[in-house]
């Protein structure tokens, strides 16, 4: 019986951690290939500021800083800094991963996995990371971001609410919801 129950507990891990990388796979893809769609067959550094809808257009910035242009890292020292931060940031959520059972606590890791690494790649390919959609309205204009930057937020803001209204017992054994 306890070997049935560890057995069950550990199928329920993996099962968490394949999510999990299935979650940030994703996430990092559309990132990279919204990102190629944007730099090498759009040609958006060419184009400038382009209006696509009237709250929403696509301009080219290269973000030094963390997501929506936050804390500027200027030159290479600055940049290997945030790189070093964000790996991480992405070591700790992954053996944080370790101890989930809540799915949506899973998918909220894996987004920011996922959106993180994205970052992580440009820049250290870029130097700069590359950001494009920028919301506008009533003359206020929005930080101009990325889909990283927004599994990024999506799943920041997903952790905030499991851990305010998350459903689910607590296991008794790892203080952590169950699925």
């Amino acid at each position: 019986m306890a070997r049935s129950l560890i057995q069950n507990r550990l199928m329920g891990r993996r099962v968490i951690y394949r999510w999990a990388t299935f979650v940030a796979v994703v996430a990092f893809v559309v990132d990279r290939l919204s990102k190629w769609w944007f730099l090498d067959v759009f040609r958006l550094p060419e184009r400038g500021v382009v209006e696509v809808l009237p709250i929403l257009n696509f301009v080219m910035v290269w973000n030094r800083g963390i997501s929506f242009g936050l804390l500027p890292a200027e030159g290479d020292l600055g940049r290997w800094i945030l790189v070093a931060v964000t790996l991480l940031i992405v070591i700790f959520l992954a053996f944080w991963l370790r101890r989930v059972n809540s799915s949506l606590l899973c998918l909220a890791i894996g987004l920011v996995i996922g959106g993180a690494i994205g970052n992580i790649y440009d820049r250290i390919v870029f130097g700069a990371v590359a950001d494009f959609f920028q919301f506008h309205a009533l003359g206020y204009a929005f930080a101009v971001f990325n889909v990283a930057d927004a599994a990024i937020s999506i799943g920041a803001a997903l952790m905030v609410w499991d851990a305010l209204f998350g459903s689910g017992q607590r296991d008794p054994d790892n203080n952590t919801k169950e699925v």
